[in-house]
């Protein structure tokens, strides 16, 4: 039997990690990237709570699919579902050219974008810590 405790452990620690790299990569003006490392703090955060929760097939990158999961235990994961569903807009955009018509993803962020991925993957973070503790 998997040992679901540890894996939750082991998920959170890597999402502290992603968000101390997004505030790392902020203030070094890699705003594309602190946006994505934040989408990738919130994302692990939950699948840290799923893990918690024992469940088996934990998959995906869409927050929001994410939360409905988490509902399945706890409805107050509806709450911060508009956090995650605009975290989820950082995924692919902050990384890939195809995403931007004529532009590059390192030049369509900027500080306020960042800030505002860090200000809301750390509301996810701590919301699922609160649960997980």
């Amino acid at each position: 039997m998997p040992d679901y405790l540890n894996e939750a452990a082991r998920w959170m620690r890597q999402s502290v990690q992603d968000l101390d790299d997004a505030d790392f990569l902020r203030s070094g003006e890699r705003f594309n990237l602190a946006c994505f490392m934040g989408q990738q703090a919130a994302e692990k955060a939950l699948k840290a709570y799923l893990f918690h929760r024992k469940v088996e097939d934990v998959w995906g990158h869409s927050l929001v699919d994410l939360c409905e999961d988490a509902k399945l235990f706890d409805m107050m994961f509806d709450i911060i579902k508009s956090e995650a569903r605009q975290l989820d807009k950082y995924f692919e955009i902050t990384r890939y050219p195809g995403y931007l018509p004529g532009g590059i993803s390192s030049e369509a962020f900027d500080k306020l974008d960042a800030d505002r991925s860090i200000d809301l993957s750390n509301q996810v973070v701590n919301f699922v810590k609160e649960r997980i503790a």
